[in-house]
């Protein structure tokens, strides 16, 4: 073995030791101070990135999570609002039908129907959470939630649980009505006609209303005050429910006008409201604030009788009678538009809890790609402390090596 003083190669080796205990020594820290055993790419690219890609899906969960809330809210607010209106639709069957019975006076209870209609409407346009609200009349309402990281998400469309939504529109109890049984069944065709006659310009003359079905048609408001007929052509809709709807919007665009004295007019406005009921009956009944007079004279006939599209001869009945039925109908209505709330709240409510789970669990997932072992670390910590001492002492030993070499030239 040569002993040289130019290159201590014990001095070198035990530096080179010492040099990579350090190194271990720093990550070891490193972990430590961090908790992570990967907290950058240096220490693993692989995990790293998988990691990274990982946490992005949390935050992304997150931000979905917020949508679910948000929604939620919005649902939780036009719920309440739904059971208000439906509350208000049971007081306002109790009120129409007390009001068909003998001795009660149908104005008073008619003025009980309109405040609860009041209150109806009240509830649906003010069910608004941020700008959004799903029961006002405004079809274009809708909530749209993000329920995934991918951007798929729920349409709640607007329910629409105002009167107009409840065929309320117009509701009265003083009046009189028509009903055209099963109209809604039929097979309507261009040329059939439904005719009635219903108050005029006075309260005691009766126009003769005609709707006659066509492709095209005007479904508008048609004044009635001052003749004694009144024709309006009616759309056919690519669907009876269309065509049904086309003739309810024409009959309740009937303006009507009442003389007040000599030949003043007082404008009355809408004349008649009509509503479907569950079994497919039209009901058309006189707007007490137009008119008190009897609606008589109703029918419908076909073009060419079919089997699907036969004549009807209308039923009259008192409003109280027929309003019993209209508040029924929009309970029916109501209760689905509930149901459509509550079930997209059940759907959201379900959403959160799996993004909370989910979150959990790539949370889980990233803490055993890059979670230190903090147990393992603090014995390899303090293994390292022992593995420096030992490497300074044997840098040390090394670099006095060379001393040695005075006493050959002594």
């Amino acid at each position: 073995m040569s002993f040289s003083v130019n290159t201590n190669l014990a001095s070198l080796a035990a530096l080179q030791t010492l040099n990579m205990t350090e190194q271990m020594l720093t990550q070891t820290q490193n972990v430590i101070s961090t908790g992570q055993s990967v907290s950058s790419a240096q220490d693993n690219p692989a995990l790293y990135s998988i990691s990274n890609t990982i946490q992005a899906s949390i935050a992304s969960l997150t931000a979905v999570q917020n949508n679910l809330s948000f929604g939620q809210s919005t649902l939780g607010v036009a719920s309440n609002a739904a059971s208000q209106i439906s509350s208000q639709l049971a007081t306002l069957q109790q009120t129409v039908t007390q009001a068909d019975q003998a001795g009660i006076s149908p104005t008073t209870m008619q003025n009980q129907v309109n405040a609860i209609l009041t209150n109806i409407n009240q509830f649906a346009t003010t069910a608004t959470f941020n700008g959004v609200n799903l029961l006002d009349n405004v079809t274009t309402s809708r909530l749209n939630i993000v329920q995934d990281t991918i951007g798929n998400s729920i349409a709640v469309t607007n329910q629409n649980a105002t009167t107009t939504g409840l065929g309320l529109t117009g509701l009265s109890v003083t009046g009189s009505n028509m009903t055209f049984a099963g109209l809604a069944n039929q097979a309507t065709a261009a040329g059939d006609t439904l005719i009635f006659k219903g108050a005029g310009q006075t309260n005691t003359t009766l126009t003769t209303y005609t709707f006659t079905f066509a492709t095209s048609g005007n479904n508008g408001a048609v004044s009635g005050g001052g003749t004694s007929a009144v024709g309006v052509n009616v759309v056919i809709g690519p669907s009876q429910a269309a065509t049904m709807s086309n003739l309810i919007s024409a009959i309740q665009g009937i303006q009507g006008n009442v003389p007040s004295t000599g030949s003043a007019v007082t404008p009355q406005g809408q004349m008649f409201s009509a509503t479907l009921d569950t079994a497919g009956n039209l009901v058309v009944a006189s707007n007490s604030t137009a008119s008190t007079s009897a609606l008589s004279a109703g029918s419908y006939t076909p073009a060419t009788a079919t089997a699907t599209d036969a004549a009807i001869t209308g039923t009259a009945g008192t409003s109280a009678q027929q309003a019993i039925l209209i508040v029924q109908n929009a309970i029916t209505l109501m209760n689905a538009k509930a149901a459509v709330l509550g079930s997209a709240e059940q759907q959201v409510t379900g959403l959160q809890n799996f993004n909370t789970q989910l979150s959990a669990s790539f949370t889980s997932g990233v803490g055993a790609l890059t979670d230190a072992n903090m147990a393992a670390e603090s014995a390899q910590l303090a293994s390292l402390q022992t593995k420096q001492q030992l490497g300074i002492q044997s840098l040390s030993m090394a670099n006095a090596r060379p001393q040695m070499m005075l006493q050959l030239f002594r």
